[in-house]
C-alpha cells in the first residue's frame, strides 16, 4: 500500500470501539473496531483482522484484512489479505485478491490517476527509410 497519500497521520479506531455514521477525513484510517455507516478518505483504509465495515468505502488505497461488506472504490490499490473478506462491488486501479481471501462481488478497473502513456506517432518517412511500404 503506498503510504506517501494522506497527511502522513493515522487514525485507529480500537477493537472495542464501534462507530456508526458518516466518516470524511485526509488523513488514513486503522480500523480494528467496528464501523457502520460511510467512508472516504483522501488517504488510506487499513480494516484489521478484527476489524468490520459495513460501509460504502471511498478511499487512496485500500487494505483488508478483516471485513468490508459494502462497496469499495480505491483510486489506487485495492489489497484483499488472506484474512480478508469483501461483499460487495469494488472499483480500483489495482486489486489483488490473495489466496485464501473472500471476495463476492463484481470488480471494475479504473484508470490509475497517473493516467495513459500517450500514443507514439508515427513518422511515415521513416517506415519507408526502414523498409516499409511507401504511400
Amino acid at each position: 500500500m503506498d503510504k506517501r497519500k494522506g497527511t502522513g497521520s493515522t487514525s485507529l479506531l480500537s477493537r472495542n470501539v464501534k462507530i456508526e455514521g458518516e466518516i470524511l477525513g485526509e488523513e488514513n484510517l486503522h480500523v480494528d473496531g467496528s464501523i457502520k455507516g460511510r467512508i472516504q478518505l483522501s488517504g488510506n483504509l487499513f480494516v484489521g483482522t478484527s476489524g468490520t465495515v459495513e460501509a460504502d468505502v471511498q478511499a487512496i488505497n485500500v487494505v483488508i484484512q478483516g471485513k468490508i461488506i459494502g462497496n469499495v472504490s480505491a483510486e489506487e490499490q485495492l489489497e484483499i489479505q488472506p484474512s480478508g473478506k469483501l461483499i460487495g462491488d469494488c472499483a480500483a486501479a489495482s486489486i489483488d485478491i490473495r489466496e485464501g481471501a473472500i471476495f463476492d462481488g463484481r470488480s471494475r478497473m479504473k484508470q490509475s490517476k497517473a493516467g495513459v502513456p500517450k500514443p507514439v506517432a508515427v513518422d511515415e518517412t521513416s517506415s519507408s527509410k526502414a523498409g516499409g511500404v511507401k504511400k
